[in-house]
């Protein structure tokens, strides 16, 4: 696995100090590649020339390693006011070729830490999780749950989904009593698939929402918090959810991404094996 981690920004957010221990949790996944001073297409390019077969991994969020920033496609469709999307998916894709950026040929991860300040703790931490997520099993329990509208695609991904069949829990009507049956449900989960709506404002961007057709009302269903209560060594997780994988900052320090306020985030930082989501639409619709 080739592991790419600009040094020099990760010098500029953690200091001389933590470098050296971000860089060695980093290569315990593979070789390390200072990506220093290089645009994503840079990178990107770099990553073309290795063989298909190759894995890669991109370290830190999008303070540290940028991600493309692409147009919309599902823009004014359904209320959606998104123009721009952060996206790492052409990284794996040929330079050039945007439809391949769409179903790309290669797929590069990304091990992302909390933007703003970050702990540097916290960020090595989360890579050796995914060092050990190698040889970390994977739970046969399930975990889902989606807003009250979405029951039919979410039971189009669980048909999918190894491990025989699972309870769609609907939100609402509330299928749990509240965040203790919530950390119940997904604690000990090894697939957990979430489809509940998502917002890109503080502090509601900490929480996930269920919704009934044709109500305004969006109560919350699960939040960054309920997750930071659960183990999810092993797991492997999928958010449908609009911004479940937003990692770009607010404004302000109290607005930054974390794991307290950002769902994929505290699943990695839970020992969860992968996440899977959406960076803002999720184009259900489309």
């Amino acid at each position: 696995m080739h592991v790419w981690i600009p040094e020099d920004a990760v010098r500029q957010k953690y200091g001389t100090t933590w470098v050296s221990k971000i860089l060695d949790a980093a290569g315990e996944l593979g070789t390390v590649v200072d990506a220093s001073g290089q645009s994503p297409d840079q990178v990107r390019a770099q990553i073309g020339a290795l063989p298909t077969n190759e894995s890669n991994v991109l370290i830190g969020g999008y303070d540290i390693i940028p991600p493309f920033t692409r147009t919309n496609p599902s823009l004014n469709v359904n209320g959606d006011d998104d123009a721009t999307i952060p996206t790492d998916t052409p990284y794996g894709a040929a330079p050039g070729d945007s439809v391949e950026e769409f179903a790309p040929k290669r797929i590069v991860a990304r091990i992302p830490d909390a933007t703003g300040s970050g702990d540097p703790a916290d960020f090595i931490k989360v890579l050796r999780f995914q060092a050990q997520a190698v040889t970390t099993p994977t739970p046969t329990k399930r975990f889902e749950e989606c807003a009250a509208e979405f029951i039919a695609p979410a039971g189009v991904v669980a048909a999918a989904i190894p491990s025989g069949t699972a309870k769609i829990i609907k939100s609402p009507p509330a299928g749990l009593n509240g965040p203790p049956d919530v950390i119940r449900g997904i604690t000990g989960a090894g697939r957990v698939h979430i489809l509940l709506h998502g917002a890109n404002f503080s502090p509601d961007w900490a929480y996930l929402f269920g919704h009934e057709e044709d109500s305004n009302d969006y109560p919350r269903a699960i939040s960054s918090q309920q997750i930071d209560l659960c183990d999810l060594r092993g797991a492997v997780v999928t958010f449908s959810s609009c911004y479940a994988a937003m990692l770009d900052s607010g404004a302000s320090e109290a607005a930054r991404r974390s794991e307290a306020n950002q769902v994929a985030l505290a699943c990695l930082g839970h020992g969860a094996k992968f996440v899977i989501a959406a960076t803002r639409s999720n184009w259900i619709s489309v």
